[in-house]
């Protein structure tokens, strides 16, 4: 059977959880950028969020220190598969015993960074990313855990959540077979609306000196760093040949187009011809190299996502073609597939070799290990003898999925949901009691008809849920009634912070006068002088955020977040002394938090040296502590 086993690893901690709600300060709703005027099927920008609502963002976090974790294994006598429930139930090694080798990258921290939709993530292992674009919500938060054994005795390993945003449950099943580890995945829609879905399985490798990634594809999507979605041929691009992903010069993604009769699979192989090869069954369709590229920032990326572990690049396979979408997936349904992951094992010669020729090499050792076709025809069995398997719980996740039950939803006869405090307070409203008041917050019908069945009370939160709601949908004159409502029954942080950023949707610059007024009513909180500061800055109230800072809690005022905004603030009032000044605290800012493709930094720095010193911004050179840009904007100018 699959067992829990408690280890001592590296790992960064969640300082202070957020009790807000993500708002978008966008104006506009997200439109992709893109190159190609034929969408070739793609649902480009279908099913896009803009924030992490209903969940929190994860943004205060310290640097690891070891501690104790929970991983759950799998073994026999040739694989070792080892997870992380309490991080979204990543695959964090699996190490062959007989040829005595790693199979995928394991990290030597869990080192928390700012590349999810909720802010933290970190890099190693397999991660299972469902429902939303930019990693799954549980990426840094622990998932329902069960044990199971299938029709034919299989020792299986689940986990498995209700999904907020798309109103889904989802379960990942793994077991082992000799030298494979299996996964096999169900989504399960049981609502009577089309749903955008998603998921992609991020492998994170080594970049292996003279390596190679190998997929059965002659083209691929791409979108460098932003600047537009383009088609570029595979494996040579711009006459690199990228199928060596250490000469990929720039952060990139490459979607490969594999044509719909080919078998679906990709590996990343050293030199000597070993590494992973994963393969699936034919509906993930959908394979991706992600590469850090090889820039100043690029280098950067990777130091600050490792400390001695080295460089890695992801490869990764999806339901869709890109990452640039979800594809419709239709009411009352169930989707499932399958996976398997196995250590590479080709001819040395054939690494080095014809490209064509390597595809065909990994081919054969896929069809020595049962093929593509083999796992389609075991699907429908795997789906009944596993996936509709019950299982006993062993660690609990959210209880969202207790609650959606609560509220009439039908829930899968093989998934177990466990109440649990973040919806205590919800199934107290259900119950009538008008002084419940949810710190978690509202999504979907069943919760939204909840709170319309409360609307009359003088609860301030209802009329709060109900403001939110409305400004996910960015219905934002219906969210200022809500909210107005919530404001006069009661005048808090939230409901301040909340009508701040209604405010400043509908372009009234009274929005500066609530963030204030919110900020007043909880100085000590992180997350809500984040939120403020950001909304400050957009509205052009620097001064204002100069004020405020200075009546910050003094532990917050040392944060290089606030004291980065602090530093654009006197910047932007005409004192470019003393922004720099902030920028060089106690040898420069160490930023935790810095978000890839994010030039907010790298546009300060070059404008206070345009400022004091007369540089032109093209040619000043970011220091790498402050350098997090991976693609070159300024027309490729001299190589570093």
């Amino acid at each position: 059977m699959p067992r829990l086993e408690k280890k001592i690893y590296r790992v960064s901690s969640i300082t202070q959880s957020s009790d807000l709600p993500h708002l978008s300060l966008e104006k506009e709703p997200h439109r992709a950028r893109s190159d190609i005027e034929d969408y070739e099927g793609l649902f480009i920008d279908y099913g896009w969020r803009e924030t992490s609502y209903p969940y929190t963002q994860q943004n205060a976090y310290a640097e690891e220190k070891k501690q104790e974790i929970t991983v759950a294994v799998l073994e026999n006598e040739y694989l070792y598969a080892e997870f992380l429930p309490e991080y979204g139930g990543r695959l964090w090694k699996l190490f062959d015993k007989k040829k005595q080798k790693d199979v995928v990258y394991t990290n030597d921290v869990i080192r928390f960074r700012n590349l999810s939709i909720r802010n933290a993530w970190f890099s190693g292992g397999v991660e299972w990313n469902c429902g939303v674009i930019g990693h799954s919500p549980f990426t840094c938060s622990q998932m329902y855990c069960a044990f199971v054994t299938g029709k034919n005795g299989e020792d299986v390993l689940r986990f498995y959540e209700f999904e907020r945003v798309r109103g889904i449950y989802y379960q990942i099943d793994f077991w082992l077979e000799q030298n494979k580890l299996l996964t096999a995945v169900r989504i399960e829609n049981p609502n009577t609306q089309v749903v955008p879905m998603y998921w992609w399985s991020n492998m994170a490798t080594p970049e292996y000196k003279k390596g190679r990634v190998v997929v059965s594809a002659s083209s691929a999507y791409n979108n460098l760093d932003g600047m537009g979605i383009k088609k570029s041929q595979i494996p040579f691009d711009n006459e690199i040949d990228v199928s060596y992903p250490e000469n990929i010069p720039n952060t990139i993604d490459y979607f490969y187009d594999i044509p719909a009769d080919e078998e679906k699979f990709i590996a990343n192989v050293d030199q000597d011809g070993f590494g992973l090869l994963q393969f699936s069954t034919s509906n993930l369709k959908g394979r991706k190299l992600f590469s850090w590229g090889h820039r100043k920032g690029s280098h950067h990326w990777q130091n600050m996502l490792t400390d001695r572990a080295g460089d890695y690049v992801e490869i990764q396979a999806g339901l869709g073609k890109t990452q640039y979408e979800c594809i419709p997936m239709p009411p009352k349904c169930v989707w499932t597939f399958s996976e398997c992951y196995t250590l590479a094992d080709i001819p040395r010669e054939m690494v080095s070799g014809s490209y064509n020729e390597l595809v065909n090499a990994v081919k054969d050792q896929i069809s020595s290990l049962g093929g593509c076709q083999g796992l389609d025809c075991r699907l429908a069995s795997i789906s009944k003898e596993i996936n509709s398997q019950k299982g006993k719980v062993i660690l609990k996740g959210s209880g969202f999925g207790y609650l959606n039950g609560l509220l009439g939803a039908k829930i899968p006869q093989q998934l177990a949901f466990c109440d649990n405090s973040d919806v205590a307070e919800w199934i107290r409203l259900r119950s009538g009691d008008e002084t419940a008041c949810p710190k978690t917050f509202a999504y979907g019908e069943r919760m939204e008809q909840l709170l319309l069945s409360q609307f009359h009370s003088t609860n301030w939160n209802v009329t709060y849920q109900l403001a939110l709601i409305a400004y996910d949908r960015r219905d934002f004159k219906l969210a200022q009634n809500h909210c107005s409502r919530s404001l006069l029954l009661e005048s808090n942080a939230y409901n301040n912070h909340l009508y701040a950023h209604i405010l400043y949707q509908l372009g009234d610059p009274e929005c500066v006068y609530f963030a204030k007024k919110s900020l007043r009513h909880n100085r000590e909180s992180y997350c809500l002088a984040e939120s403020i500061f950001s909304l400050l800055i957009k509205a052009d109230a620097c001064a204002d955020l100069i004020q405020e800072y200075e009546s910050l809690y003094d532990p917050l005022k040392k944060i290089p977040r606030l004291m980065m905004y602090l530093s654009y603030a006197y910047f932007k009032c005409g004192d470019a002394e003393k922004a720099e000044k902030i920028l060089y605290y106690e040898g420069g800012l160490n930023l935790l938090d810095a978000r890839e493709g994010d030039r907010f930094l790298d546009n300060l720095y070059r404008g206070i040296r345009k400022e004091l010193y007369g540089e032109d911004p093209a040619e000043v050179v970011v220091p790498e502590q402050f350098d997090f840009i991976v693609a070159d904007f300024f027309a490729e100018k001299k190589p570093e």
